[in-house]
């Protein structure tokens, strides 16, 4: 259970009361450095910093857990079940995110990203979640393969 637990945390899923006003304090620069990659932009599989923000905006634009699913691999333990789904369904509608990545460790296989997800949802404070994020590339395409609390 404290598995499962883990795993919804680290997909940022919380409950909070929805609120009439707008996102207090939202603001999320388009960045891309090679120190750090900040957005809340679609993505796309070719870096990992992409398939980051892709992942992100499937789960809090899109709202949806088939177009987040988009961006794992098959073997990632977050893919399987309802719970992405049921993580997108909780959070309200008007929420807003903000994504911020710096590179820890590369290896010939994989990629570690420290991640900090910053959610925005009205009438409340910003809550932030910090992951350690792996992705992989094969063939060119790059996915997460797993995310779990920093």
């Amino acid at each position: 259970m404290l598995a499962g637990l883990a795993a919804l945390a680290a997909v940022a899923v919380v409950t909070a009361p929805d609120g009439g006003a707008q996102p207090t304090g939202f603001a999320c620069e388009e960045t891309a450095g090679p120190d750090v990659v900040t957005g809340s932009g679609p993505g796309d599989t070719a870096s990992g910093p992409a398939a980051i923000l892709g992942f992100n905006h499937a789960y809090y634009v899109d709202r949806s857990a088939e177009q987040a699913r988009r961006f794992l691999t098959a073997d990632s333990a977050i893919a399987t079940g309802d719970r992405l789904q049921a993580g997108t369904n909780a959070a309200p509608a008007d929420i807003r995110h903000c994504v911020s990545i710096s590179p820890l460790t590369t290896s010939s296989e994989s990629a570690r990203w420290a991640v900090t997800v910053t959610e925005f949802r009205p009438s409340t404070e910003p809550w932030i979640a910090r992951q350690t994020v792996t992705t992989r590339t094969v063939d060119r395409v790059t996915l997460i393969s797993e995310i779990t609390l920093a």
